[in-house]
């Protein structure tokens, strides 16, 4: 069996995650104004083994300007945790969370004068680190109100939020006295089934394993 570690080991290392990617985007909220649940958001997810340091890494919408935007109090991300960056008040992630009927959930509010609004008819969300060097980015076309633009783990894009798929589900409050209308998987992110190459490649390491018991 000895000779099948380098072979898994490369395939592991083919198709293992080492990056922090942005996993869905709300850039037309249609729940009213005034309310505590209408601004945008946006959701990054660690799809690493190991925590990332966001200490002093900041984003921006199309300007692509680093600085322009900062993270609030969050510091760092567990791996495979999606934490949620909202527009809106500092302080009040309790209420957006039960809006959203949510528990643990990491939500940050950074506030209307902190938050890069986002473009309903289309947009970016850059991430750069500590050192302003561009981690990654998400690019939006026109929104359809109330609804999301989400991508899986692997940054392929998933369209647009669909209550009963891929986590996504109505929203339980207008934020303001009604029911939720907005859709979307806030705290919740898809990992893709292993693609095709990669099923192969194991099939091939279980075959090989097969022959060196014979």
């Amino acid at each position: 069996m000895k000779p099948l570690i380098p072979i898994l080991a490369l395939v592991m290392a083919s198709y293992g995650h080492a990056a922090i990617v942005i996993t869905e985007v709300m850039s037309s909220s249609a729940h009213p104004s005034g309310g505590s649940n209408n601004g945008d958001w946006f959701e990054l997810t660690n799809n690493g083994s190991t925590a990332v340091d966001v200490t002093g890494w900041s984003w921006d919408d199309s300007s692509d300007t680093p600085g322009s935007g900062n993270f609030g109090a969050l510091t760092s991300i567990a791996p495979g945790q999606s934490v949620v960056i909202c527009e809106e008040p500092a302080g009040d992630e309790s209420i957006w969370l039960a809006d959203w009927n949510l528990t643990g959930v990491t939500v940050i509010n950074v506030g209307g004068s902190v938050f890069q609004g986002l473009g309903a008819g289309g947009d970016e969300v850059n991430i750069y680190d500590a050192s302003d060097v561009l981690v990654t980015t998400a690019t939006f076309g026109t929104a359809t109100g109330g609804r999301s633009f989400e991508w899986d783990q692997d940054g392929n894009s998933l369209g647009t939020s669909v209550a009963g798929e891929n986590g996504a589900f109505v929203a339980a409050s207008d934020g303001v006295s009604a029911a939720g209308v907005d859709i979307g998987s806030p705290g919740f992110s898809l990992v893709p089934e292993p693609g095709s190459a990669l099923l192969c490649a194991m099939a091939t390491l279980g075959f090989l394993g097969r022959r060196s018991r014979v």
